[in-house]
């Protein structure tokens, strides 16, 4: 893994590579990237930004689910 380091690999290469894992594999990359104990707090911050962007008013756990399921 130390070679990759010194390897520049951008997002879609990343992606591509991420695509080619069956389901199982990409499930357990999920599981290791949300260990990380950064990921919580980069994740929260990474959606309040986009809640201000797109001035999206704070809402309950109903109100949330009706917005994210809205046909519109």
């Amino acid at each position: 893994m130390a070679v990759l380091k010194e390897i520049n690999i951008d997002y879609d290469q990343i992606c591509e590579l991420v695509n080619q894992l069956d389901f199982k594999k990409k499930i357990d990359l999920l599981g290791n990237i949300i260990k990380d104990k950064r990921y919580k707090s980069d994740f929260y911050k990474f959606t309040n930004r986009l809640k201000k962007k797109h001035s999206i008013p704070d809402m309950n756990e109903e109100e949330l689910d009706n917005f994210l399921h809205d046909d519109n």
